[in-house]
């Protein structure tokens, strides 16, 4: 490789040559962010699920009672009897489980939703023993938690006593609130089987279900392999048709719309951009030999073969390529380290988050949860983006050398 002729031309197209790299570096640095966000998507969509430990809930579609009074299941919810329940704790993937009946209970004196839970053991149990205020964790007998705002707001102490559906239960313990960072939104957590038996004994309820002996639930919480990878949701839906699963996937679609790097729209943007980029680079290439079509002719009179003139020029699109590449690593550096500092949002669906649509005073509970993005600095991901970048222009600029057959040194030589 001749330095002093490589300078000279670079010295005459150095404004065509620092755009074209600049443009190779910025595309560089947008690939590699792009990839990066992507595989971040699993991870940030987890984050509304974050507060209650799980990353799958289930509910099943139900039928809507006729009135909103008494007791009632939310969202026209479904029981989920205690086969479907050990169906979907014997998955293969589920790591953690746990279940609950979330009831919505109507009365003259002010609305109260509860959820029955086992408090021996379990999800539900771990989260409430993490976060008593006051009091202490008790759920025997007739015995109930309650969370402070509820506490605050209709004036309930410790040893005070809520009425629901005509049985009277002692408050042992206040919690923190919002607890389970807004899923399933229950102000009063009770004994499995006191929820059960309030259920039972609705008339509402008695109208559109015919309850199983023993105990049933409502929403039934997962811990699932991070490892498995299979089809989640399918596996569980084969169990039961009308069973609603509720995961990572429920906010995926809404993550990738934010991250607009990787939307439907940026990709097809992602590929104009790679298009021009190509076409530059070949436009490029072919402008470089065409104007040393007079060099080359004399090197080859100089006894320079084909093969030899196609060794250099690799060699300047080489450095060229390597400069390039090693500025859109620090550009990708640069782009991720702000991309860590931005967050996302995502709005909780309705049918595990809020409380009746008719009571705005019982929905001012924050439905929208604000994620930061969680960049991770993957070196292999740069390693092979930075390798595939330069065998891809390489090549390009192999197959663009079929020109120098046609450059032949007599023509020049007269």
């Amino acid at each position: 490789m001749m330095k002093a002729y490589s300078y000279s031309f670079v010295k005459n197209n150095k404004t065509k040559l620092f755009l074209l790299a600049l443009s190779i570096a910025v595309y560089f640095a947008l690939v590699v962010s792009a990839i990066t966000l992507h595989k971040s998507i699993p991870q940030i969509a987890t984050m509304p699920f974050k507060g209650i430990g799980v990353q799958t809930v289930v509910q099943k579609n139900g039928k809507i009672p006729e009135r909103m009074m008494g007791t009632i299941f939310p969202h026209s919810n479904a029981p989920i009897s205690s086969e479907e329940a050990d169906k979907l704790k014997s998955l293969e993937f589920v790591q953690g489980y746990d279940e609950g009946l979330f009831l919505w209970h109507f009365d003259n004196a002010y609305f109260k939703s509860a959820i029955g839970i086992e408090p021996e053991s379990g999800i539900f149990a771990e989260i409430l023993k993490k976060n008593i205020l006051h009091g202490e964790f008790d759920l025997a007998n007739k015995n109930v938690l309650i969370t402070d705002d509820f506490s605050r707001k209709r004036g309930i102490s410790l040893s005070d006593e809520i009425p629901i559906s005509g049985v009277r239960h002692k408050v042992t313990g206040i919690l923190k609130s919002s607890l389970t960072g807004n899923i399933i939104p229950a102000d009063i957590y009770m004994n499995m089987r006191n929820a059960v038996e309030i259920a039972k004994n609705s008339e509402e309820m008695k109208k559109i279900y015919r309850f199983p002996d023993g105990n049933f639930s409502n929403v039934v919480i997962l811990r699932i392999d991070p490892l498995w990878k299979g089809d989640k949701e399918k596996a569980i839906k084969a169990i039961g048709k009308d069973l609603i699963v509720f995961s990572e996937r429920s906010f995926t679609g809404k993550v990738a719309e934010q991250l607009s790097l990787i939307s439907g729209t940026g990709r097809t943007i992602f590929a104009v951009i790679g298009i021009a980029l190509i076409a530059a680079f070949c436009l490029m290439v072919i402008s470089g030999v065409k104007s040393r079509e007079k060099e080359i002719a004399l090197l080859r009179m100089l006894g320079w073969r084909i093969k030899d003139i196609k060794r250099h020029f690799i060699a300047e699109s080489f450095i060229l390529l390597s400069v390039s590449v090693a500025s859109g690593n620090m550009l990708a550096i640069a782009a991720l380290k702000i991309l860590s500092l931005q967050t996302v949002s995502m709005e909780l669906p309705w049918d595990i988050s809020a409380k009746p649509h008719f009571l705005p005073e019982e929905n001012s509970i924050e439905r929208i949860v604000q994620a930061a993005i969680p960049v991770h600095y993957d070196w292999l991901t740069f390693a092979s983006m930075s390798i595939a970048f330069l065998l891809l222009f390489l090549a390009i600029n192999y197959m663009l050398f079929y020109r120098l057959k046609n450059i032949k040194p007599f023509e020049y030589g007269r």
